[in-house]
């Protein structure tokens, strides 16, 4: 088959939704499938893939802290006959509005069916909508925004041939919603391969500074932003350091955002700067190799659809605690490979202490079913799940 995937984030952005992309069609071109990307330029880039189309974008600045340029509105007849000639089967949106919504349109021009991948809880990620990031400091508004957003999903969402969720949680919230729609959950899969050669603990403390007298490592992985309620965070490793008196703990963090600048200067504030690590944003390859060296990995957000990260530090053997929302909760297995913990800072940070307090061979056989349980996801078996439905969708579209 020949695919259209729209995305409004491609590389050299690096996020959750691109990693899906390449992992998904990595191994579909395996299986013989072609696949085109029409998305926006980035300056500084230039595009050398025939496979890759770009769209003008709105602005051109750089892709940073997990941010990214949104293309111009597109003429629909114009880009519709511009690939007409592709004969592509299918097109597969990667987001709700701006180039997704765009896919959407050309699909129904081109009369070929159009499947949605609803990657994000959108109604937490209102402050990045440029329409509506100015509603949410008051309350009435912040909420009409998030029932605007709500009603935009169904409507959407309705008008597709297929859905595609990251997690069951998600198909379970979109039904809510009032989505009619078929709703599919196929999680994006792990490439276990890419696993191997990662940091020890020593290369990985003496590659970001960590100091030497802190042995224990908790590693966060995501955007360093609002929506990853990252002070949450910050404030259970502050309670761990200042009152509980855990002074060989270290928490690194890899990613960029909105809040990093913010965060640093809280961190300076406690006086606790030796015990936090920023990278910024890392090529995917470099985050995968600083997995190896850390003890446990930490995740706060309550926005995650699935957390393609979480799955990554399950398959370098590392314990999760996350907490108790969404797709968390449908990929760790509670006191088996992880914890599940509720939104509580007390509780979090207990937990914490809980997974240092463990005996090395407890931790190690829960990274190691860590490891086993992350069987169940990889990157084939998940391509093969939407291989089927890419053919389910086709068939059902021409016998209508």
């Amino acid at each position: 088959m020949k695919i259209g995937i729209f995305t409004e984030c491609y590389h050299p952005v690096m996020n959750g939704v691109v990693v899906s992309i390449d992992t998904f069609k990595t191994e579909l071109e395996k299986r013989g499938h072609e696949f085109y990307i029409f998305t926006t330029e980035c300056q500084s880039y230039d595009e050398t893939d025939n496979h890759i189309h770009r769209f003008q974008a709105i602005t051109r600045t750089e892709p940073k802290g997990g941010s990214y340029p949104i293309s111009k509105p597109q003429n629909v007849n114009n880009v519709a006959e511009s690939i007409r000639d592709l004969n592509l089967d299918l097109i597969h949106s990667q987001h709700l509005m701006s180039t997704g919504s765009l896919g959407l349109k050309v699909a129904q021009r081109l009369g070929i069916p159009a499947v949605l991948t609803y990657h994000t809880l959108l109604t937490e990620y209102i402050h990045y909508i440029p329409i509506l990031k100015y509603f949410i400091k008051y309350w009435p508004l912040n909420w009409m925004a998030k029932k605007w957003v709500i009603r935009k999903s169904r409507n959407y969402c309705n008008q597709y041939d297929a859905i595609v969720t990251p997690s069951p949680s998600m198909k379970k919230l979109l039904i809510e919603y009032g989505v009619k729609t078929q709703i599919t959950p196929i999680p994006t899969g792990i490439d276990l391969s890419k696993f191997q050669n990662q940091y020890s603990k020593k290369e990985l403390k003496a590659k970001y500074k960590i100091p030497e007298e802190q042995d224990f490592i908790f590693l966060y992985v995501s955007r360093i932003g609002k929506e990853k309620n990252i002070y949450f965070l910050l404030e259970t490793m502050r309670k761990l350091i200042k009152e509980k008196n855990y002074s060989k703990a270290h928490l690194l963090l890899v990613g960029g955002g909105d809040e990093l600048e913010k965060a640093k200067n809280l961190i300076k504030k406690w006086g606790l700067e030796k015990h936090f690590t920023f990278t910024g944003g890392l090529p995917h390859e470099e985050v995968i190799k600083v997995f190896g060296g850390a003890d446990c990995f930490v995740f706060s957000s309550v926005t995650e659809t699935q957390g393609i990260i979480i799955q990554e530090a399950q398959a370098s053997g590392l314990p999760v605690i996350a907490v108790n929302i969404m797709g968390p909760s449908d990929y760790i297995k509670d006191g088996i490979d992880g914890f599940l913990v509720p939104l509580n800072i007390n509780q979090f940070t207990d937990i914490m202490i809980h997974v240092i307090m463990m005996p090395e061979d407890e931790r190690k056989k829960m990274g190691e079913n860590a490891k086993r349980n992350v069987q169940e996801y990889t990157a084939e078996k998940s391509a093969i799940k939407m291989e089927k439905l890419y053919e389910s969708t086709k068939n059902n579209y021409r016998s209508q």
